[in-house]
Order: structure tokens, then sequence, then C-alpha cells
């Protein structure tokens, strides 16, 4: 009994002890600093500046004029609607075909293979970031040819299939129909 009670008083006085404690808050092991975020963002800075350059070199020994637009990517019309059409606009669905191909011209996916594709143009997941600003630059029949640089395009992660991480690509964009969202 002695024991017992003996135990008791030793349970009762840790526990009281632990209470009366200041808590204090963890520290890191290691502190981290915006060091590798740096070097991440000029590792991203050098990459663009790389695929840019490669294209701006391929481009510039092609017969037609392309143009850069305010999203990355370079353009021009291989067949253009001079008659007053409409532009699709965030929310309309839109059909259109395209093909991949690499920079130095191995086709990455043949139209048939992708084509024809109808999606809504709000549709993140549907259709990358640099061919919803291309659509937009386009009238029903009309017709791209687009080099898009990765960061317009797959990014990082490519598509998981047969375009890899950080890839630029050519594609020929026809956009087939137009249906206006309400």
């Amino acid at each position: 009994m002695l024991l017992f009670k003996t135990f008791l008083t030793g349970i009762l006085l840790v526990s009281l002890q632990g209470c009366s404690k200041k808590v204090e808050a963890r520290r890191p092991i290691t502190a981290t600093t915006g060091s590798s975020i740096q070097q991440s963002i000029e590792k991203n800075k050098k990459l663009n500046a790389a695929e840019e350059n490669a294209i701006e070199n391929i481009i510039k020994n092609l017969d037609e004029k392309f143009e850069r637009s305010a999203n990355g990517f370079y353009y021009t019309f291989v067949k253009k609607d001079s008659i007053v059409g409409v532009h699709p606009k965030f929310g309309d669905r839109v059909t259109f075909e395209y093909d991949v191909v690499s920079l130095n011209g191995d086709t990455i996916y043949k139209k048939e293979e992708l084509s024809p594709i109808t999606k809504s143009l709000d549709q993140e997941y549907g259709i990358f970031r640099g061919m919803r600003a291309a659509l937009k630059l386009m009238k029903t029949g009309e017709e791209l040819i687009v080099f898009f640089p990765s960061y317009t395009a797959y990014g990082y992660y490519g598509d998981n299939n047969r375009i890899g991480a950080n890839t630029p690509f050519k594609s020929r964009v026809r956009l087939l129909g137009i249906t206006v969202e309400k």
C-alpha cells in the first residue's frame, strides 16, 4: 500500500510540474531562405529565353512573317478571313483541330490523333493556356501556324504522354466552328 501511495504521489508531482512549465514554440531544424526560390526563377528565365531564342531562329528562316502575341507565342495566319466574323470569347464553345510538331520537325501528334476537339474556352483543364489565347485570335475557317514556348503550352509537366517537360512546339491550328454562349 505504501508503494502504491508513493507511486500516486510521484505521478501527481510530475503532472503538476508539467503544467507549470511555459509552452515554447518549436523551432525549425533548418531555416530556409529565398535563395532556392530565386535560383528557380533564374533557371526558368534562362529556359524561357533559350526557348524563345530557338523559336526566333527558326522563324527568321521561314517565308512567313510571324507576330509575337502578348501571351508569349509566335503566330502567323495561313488562312485569314477578311469578311467580318466573330472571334470566340471566354465561355464560348469552339471546335478546332491541330497537330503538334517538335521544333526540329518531328511529328509528336498528327491532327487526326487529336482532332476535332470541341471545348469551352473557360475549361482550364481542356485547352492549354497558349491554345486558348490563339483560338481567340481566329474566326471560323481561319488557320494559324503557332510556335508555343513551353510556358504557354504544357509547361513543367508535359502532357504525361508524348510531350515532355519544358517542351516548346509548333502547331497548325484550324478553327472549325464557334458556338457563342449567352
